[in-house]
């Protein structure tokens, strides 16, 4: 049976690649291939030991990054791989995974893995890493067709070689549409509570419209990350008067088993996305999506505005809110999408067609020649006292490793980076006006 080698960080084991990881390593043994996890560990944030947790009984294996550099990272990368001996290496946002199977590749072609690489979200950096190391990457997998069109046209891959494949939605608890209930509105928001992508605090404006329209609601926000205290700040009154409930993060079992089931509409603000998988597991139990119309969402034409969903323009809370009051006046309409959001979730974009599509992905990669050329110069970045003092990096290496002393990183993007910091401002322009013109 050959063997995948997937490859993520573990400081945040909430997300909704995180889910995916979790179900390829329990599922993909029963489609012909074996699976191990390569768990990141840091000095301060990549724990893996939170990360299993979270995500019990998989079968996982530590890269050991508490030096801090990145030297010490790719030979910690390159001895796992060689410990393993994978046929791919899937990399899921661990850039430095990139260059430990190309430099393996340079000294043992006839023996080093192939290089699979996941793009999970429309964000630019992705795009131009993947441009820059094109010649060393055998296969990419993304979330959603404006993702693979950039890898592509953008990036230069060939398109034999790029896959666009969701994450899979279980099979529902519950297989009735909505109607009305007789009580207030169900409202469920469910991701991380963070602004730049998924603008949580959208939440707030949202709320105070909705009320202004006197809609009698109740709106669990199930969640974790940054703005979840100032979210409880500023929506006080409402969570005292039951109008509002912080669910704090919960497992996918809570969702489907309660969360789901109990709410009419499902509330998503975020500025860009893949195929983003918590709406649709919604669908798939017939909540009906109100939604941003982030980028990606009319090159993968999951959500139909008025067809299987309400959409509205990102940063427009209030339109959101006049969406919800209609459908909360009007329970007709509600069970009609809710009808039609139950349908849309088969095929593909089940679980089982989605784990389905990753073999065949996994399959095509080994059956096309293996890719392997010169790889980008990535130079060290050390923050501290000793950059600040005009200390160059390479001597600063030898004197860490001399004394056995870390570096302790002040954030989780650069203790192990998914990106390789090269893109130029002309790139991200090139990159985010593709967005715009695709769409």
């Amino acid at each position: 049976m050959p063997r995948l080698l997937i490859i993520s960080r573990s400081h945040n084991p909430l997300g909704g690649a995180d889910r995916i990881i979790a179900d390829l390593c329990r599922d993909l043994p029963a489609r012909g291939w074996e699976t191990v996890l390569g768990l990141t560990r840091g000095a301060r944030f990549d724990d893996p030991d939170a990360y299993r947790e979270v995500h019990a009984n998989l079968p996982t294996v530590e890269i050991d990054g508490t030096m801090g550099t990145r030297g010490a990272r790719l030979k910690a990368l390159r001895s796992t791989i060689r410990s393993v001996a994978p046929d791919v290496v899937l990399s899921m946002r661990v850039f430095d995974a990139y260059e430990a199977v190309a430099r393996l590749k340079t000294v043992n072609p006839a023996k080093a893995p192939r290089l699979m690489v996941g793009v999970r979200a429309f964000e630019a950096p992705y795009i131009s890493d993947v441009r820059r190391c094109r010649d060393n990457i055998d296969f990419c997998v993304t979330s959603g067709n404006l993702i693979a069109a950039a890898c592509t046209e953008i990036a230069g891959l060939d398109g034999a070689r790029v896959q666009s494949i969701g994450g899979g939605v279980h099979p529902p608890c519950v297989t009735q549409p909505k109607s009305a209930t007789g009580g207030p509105f169900r409202l469920l928001y469910a991701g991380r509570l963070e602004q730049s992508q998924k603008r949580a605090l959208d939440l707030i404006p949202f709320v105070n419209a909705l009320s202004d329209q006197g809609v009698a609601f109740r709106l669990e926000i199930c969640g974790a990350g940054p703005e979840e205290d100032r979210l409880r700040r500023e929506l006080s009154d409402y969570i005292t008067a039951g109008k509002v409930v912080m669910c704090g993060w919960v497992d996918q079992d809570a969702l489907y088993s309660r969360h789901y089931p109990d709410s009419d509409c499902f509330i998503h603000f975020s500025a860009w996305e893949g195929i983003t998988i918590s709406p649709r597991e919604a669908m798939a139990h017939g909540v009906v999506p109100v939604i941003s119309e982030f980028t990606g969402l009319k090159a993968e034409g999951q959500f139909l505005n008025d067809v299987n969903s309400l959409t509205f323009p990102v940063g427009r809370p209030e339109v959101a809110a006049m969406h919800v009051a209609r459908l909360a006046r009007s329970p007709e309409r509600l069970a009609e999408l809710s009808q039609a959001a139950m349908k849309s979730q088969t095929g593909r974009y089940s679980f089982a067609g989605s784990l389905d599509a990753w073999r065949d992905a996994l399959n095509q990669c080994m059956e096309l020649p293996a890719v392997s050329g010169p790889f980008p110069r990535i130079p060290e970045k050390l923050d501290g006292r000793l950059t600040e003092l005009g200390v160059p990096s390479s001597l600063q290496l030898r004197i860490r490793h001399l004394i056995g002393k870390p570096v302790l990183h002040s954030e989780p993007g650069s203790e192990w980076p998914t990106a390789s910091g090269l893109m130029t401002p002309e790139e991200n322009a090139e990159i985010v006006a593709f967005g715009r013109r695709f769409e």
